[in-house]
């Protein structure tokens, strides 16, 4: 299982961003959906690797977020509200949100007991570049990306833009579109590892 802690970077200087995340990860698919914690932080339980990825990937890019995530086992039955949920992944997570505010990428990884730490510390290296990159991405860039998502082919994404398909290609190549695809299979296959070490 996968719990991840969001908290607000700067919250005191800054408006209440909560709302807007809560909204923003409304179709993420959980175990147990996001909800406002405490303050200004957001904790869920997911299951799913891949959506596990997609918040890093979501979250990341407005560097609003610090962000944590928990490897390991919750107590069973898992509560119907995330905030009564306990267990090692949740431990983990209030260990990794800490640390991620350390850490340039703003990401943190860390396994609850019975979990493998080498196999965690490869899954938090691979998220941390993950992060970095789309938070580094110019609006331009990141624009031709989310447009690309709802089209089939780069062609149709480019006349949406109303740009060129030459244009569209070089749009995403500065945005390095294929690099965080390979990065968040990579990803993926390294949160699972995690959370298998142990079986």
């Amino acid at each position: 299982m996968f719990a991840l802690t969001l908290d607000q970077r700067r919250s005191r200087q800054a408006a209440d961003a909560v709302p807007d995340l809560l909204r923003a990860l409304d179709a993420t698919p959980t175990v147990r959906g996001f909800e406002r914690t405490v303050g200004d932080e957001v904790q869920a339980l997911v299951d799913d690797p891949v959506a596990a990825v997609d918040v890093v990937a979501l979250v990341a890019r407005t560097q609003r977020w610090w962000i944590g995530i928990g490897v390991g086992d919750v107590e069973t039955p898992v509560p119907t509200s995330v905030r009564a949920a306990r267990g090692p992944a949740l431990y983990a997570a209030r260990t990794a949100v800490e640390r991620a505010a350390r850490c340039p990428a703003g990401v943190a990884l860390d396994v609850g007991t019975g979990r493998d730490e080498e196999a965690g510390v490869d899954a938090e290296t691979a998220l941390q570049v993950l992060a970095r990159l789309v938070a580094d991405r110019s609006a331009d860039g990141q624009q031709a990306v989310d447009v690309l998502e709802r089209h089939a082919t780069q062609r149709a994404a480019a006349q949406e833009l109303g740009i060129t398909p030459q244009a569209m290609s070089a749009r995403l190549q500065v945005a390095r579109r294929d690099d965080e695809q390979r990065l968040r299979h990579l990803a993926a296959r390294l949160l699972v590892r995690a959370d298998d070490a142990a079986t």
